[in-house]
């Protein structure tokens, strides 16, 4: 057992990684039995000399507390070596699939961001528990978690170049990714007739959607676990207080949860299976999505107008690269023979995974030609696209270099987002039945006339945008005005109750109710009579509720202003999100791809009160329903408790110097506010 830093883990650490609940009595009773621990060394501080013996026991004292402290917050690591038995929790699992095929998993929410780059690294390279034990030069294990990657690649080329098959040595773990060299090398005159070794890949590729950035979201996670909680002691504010608060200083990619696309990623199955005859290679590359970069801050032109550095081109480029350099560093040493591709993508990421699938067909034309050539990859022989995942496609673009300015129009050059049916196998559409906002026009895989080729599917789901794609929190108190502000006569300003435009929000507000938006099945939610407060704002709970809210003004003089809107309170889970992730996982799952089945973990799982909806949905689907018909009961449930209302007035709220910031562009400017029809806009594929 040992008491480590996060730079200083090695791949072989993972697996023995206690989680900091349990690491807390386990770490104290490992340095009370070894008085000789460095404690000042882990603590990072320099040795203290020369205290008495009473001073030093109250010193170590405190230098224990301040360990286990360094330890819950994640700063500090306990790890089991393997004679000290496996941890109670580990942080770090190998999972194994039924196809024989295994991956690592992180079991915990808010982890070091050294721990996941590590264990994507071993997935990406098929380390196994075996390869991480393997001992001296023939394992991997010694090698550093954070920079594995890069580490494994250079002992692959070093081991490559060593290796003589003449001489009848081994070839170590980090050539496992390379054909043997027999196989390339042989120059008998038998071999010259030898058809060349055949290599043939399966790639996953998961495009994000706006703002949704899964490496993001769980920087965000691991800032709360100690900023806010240190927040917390220290009695500056509340735990929610501050999570608020640091979301949107961050920016929206760091407070979104991680979407279904990234969930499908990560159930990817990965493997290579090589032989004397050739081999067969399987991986994933992911792109975060539109207008986010990993660990920076969001960007305001890409988010807004999927266009430049963070834009959907940007994205389509950044994953052909990836796929090239991966391809690359497992140094096959022939022309490829097949590549069956796999694309995921999710709002602009489905438009995203739309242009991925023209450019691939675009052959050594297209982007992902241009990226083989740039790595000095032959092109393969085959190509062929198996399945293609899409959650709610929402292009988007703005483009003021082609003189469109809207994001609502069907111009969308220079994506390209019409998917041909010639040159995919089959394609599975999951579109938002509630999502009518004006900015999020659906580009379906409908034709003109509404009709579907034979290998697609589109299916219409209960739900917004992200409750179809993912991203929501578990939990939200969701405070929307539902109509525009309406500025009353300044002379009724007193009277507001007796005005045309109370009355005309009464009528929308029975319109809402028999929509059934607020019900029975509605959750309590904490009140305030500021429309979105702030969390130190929030009263007792109270009834979800439509109701007419009064915004006055002093200004201007002398009678003041008063507008008035319609606003709804709720309390919305995020739960739901997971159904069309099961649906989308088991029609792909069924077309062939490598999907690992669903584990125990809270993100996948369906909660209890929709498991049934979701199996009667399922079957629905599987009986080629394009949408699900439900019971009175079960729509109320998902609208009043699931469904988030993503089509409102509100204003844009962000994080300045430390301070929230309402921007208001003009009385009634929202970037979510509904088509004028209440109707969404949907363009066929083309």
């Amino acid at each position: 057992m040992k008491i480590i830093q996060p730079q200083d883990l090695q791949a072989a650490d993972l697996p023995g990684l206690e989680s900091p609940f349990f690491a807390l009595e386990k770490a104290r009773g490992f340095i009370q039995n070894d008085p000789n621990l460095n404690l000042e060394r882990l603590l990072g501080r320099p040795a203290t000399y020369g205290l008495g013996a009473r001073a030093f026991k109250e010193q170590r004292n405190t230098h224990i507390e301040n360990v286990l402290r360094e330890i819950r917050d994640g700063r500090l690591l306990l790890v089991f070596d393997s004679i000290d038995g496996a941890p109670s929790s580990p942080v770090v699992r190998w999972r194994e699939g039924e196809r024989g095929e295994g991956r690592w998993q992180v079991t915990e929410a808010g982890v070091d961001p050294e721990i996941i780059a590590g264990v994507n690294a071993l997935n990406q390279h098929v380390i196994t528990p075996g390869d991480l034990s393997a001992q001296g030069s023939m394992g991997v294990g010694s090698l550093p978690s954070g920079d594995f990657a890069m580490e494994y690649r250079l002992k692959q080329r070093e081991q490559a170049s060593r290796q003589d098959v003449q001489s009848g040595g081994s070839p170590s773990l980090f050539s496992k990714n390379v054909l043997p060299v027999s196989a390339r090398t042989k120059t008998t005159e038998s071999s010259t007739t030898e058809a060349p070794p055949e290599i043939h890949l399966e790639i996953g590729i998961f495009t994000d959607g706006t703002l949704n950035n899964a490496e993001n979201s769980r920087e965000l996670e691991e800032r709360v676990a100690t900023e806010c909680v240190e927040a917390f002691e220290r009695g500056e504010m509340s735990l929610e207080e501050c999570e608020y608060r640091l979301s949107l200083a961050l920016g929206g990619s760091y407070g979104n949860a991680p979407s279904n696309v990234a969930k499908l990623r990560d159930l990817y199955g990965t493997s290579v299976k090589a032989g004397y005859n050739g081999s067969h290679h399987r991986f994933w590359v992911y792109t975060p999505g539109i207008g986010t970069k990993t660990g920076q801050a969001d960007s305001l032109v890409g988010s807004v107008s999927g266009m430049g550095e963070t834009g959907i081109v940007s994205q389509t480029e950044r994953a052909c690269k990836e796929i090239a350099l991966q391809i690359g560093s497992r140094e096959l040493g022939s022309t490829i023979t097949s590549v069956t591709f796999d694309l995921f993508g999710f709002s602009r990421g489905a438009a995203a995974a739309r242009h991925i699938a023209y450019e691939i067909t675009r052959g050594a034309g297209g982007a992902l030609g241009r990226a083989f050539v740039k790595e000095r990859l032959a092109w393969p022989e085959s190509i062929s696209i198996r399945f293609v995942g899409l959650f709610d496609t929402v292009a988007a673009v703005i483009n003021p270099a082609a003189l469109d300015f809207r994001p609502d129009n069907e111009r969308n050059a220079p994506v390209n987002v019409y998917l041909d049916p010639s040159n995919v196998q089959q394609a599975v559409h999951l579109v938002a039945e509630d999502e009518y906002r004006e900015n999020f026009a659906l580009n379906s895989l409908r034709d003109e006339d509404g009709a579907l080729p034979a290998n697609f599917t589109e299916i219409s789901l209960p739900g917004a945008h992200s409750d179809i794609g993912g991203g929501y929190p578990d939990s939200q108190r969701e405070d929307v005005l539902v109509s525009p502000f309406h500025l009353i006569p300044s002379e009724r300003n007193r009277w507001p109750e007796q005005t045309i435009e109370w009355d005309s929000l009464e009528a929308l507000m029975v319109n809402k109710r028999s929509e059934g938006w607020v019900g029975r099945y509605s959750l309590p939610v904490p009140k305030s009579d500021e429309h979105a407060p702030l969390p130190r704002s929030l009263k007792d709970d109270g009834p979800a509720e439509l109701s007419v809210y009064k915004e006055i003004s002093s200004h201007p003089a002398p009678d003041g202003r008063v507008e008035l809107a319609l606003r709804m309170i709720r309390q919305i889970l995020g739960g739901y999100s997971r159904v069309p992730l099961q649906i989308m996982h088991g029609l792909a799952s069924k077309a062939g791809v490598p999907f690992f089945d669903f584990d125990s973990s809270e993100e996948t799982r369906v909660p209890r009160e929709l498991v049934s909806i979701a199996e009667d949905m399922l079957a629905q689907i599987t009986a080629g329903a394009e949408k699900v018909s439900l019971a009175p009961d079960q729509r109320d449930l998902i609208r009043q408790r699931y469904t988030h209302y993503s089509a409102h007035y509100n204003p844009l709220k962000t994080g300045l110097f430390g301070a929230t910031a309402t921007l208001r562009f003009g009385r009634n400017f929202s970037p979510n506010a509904p088509e004028a029809s209440g109707q969404r806009t949907i363009y066929p594929n083309r």
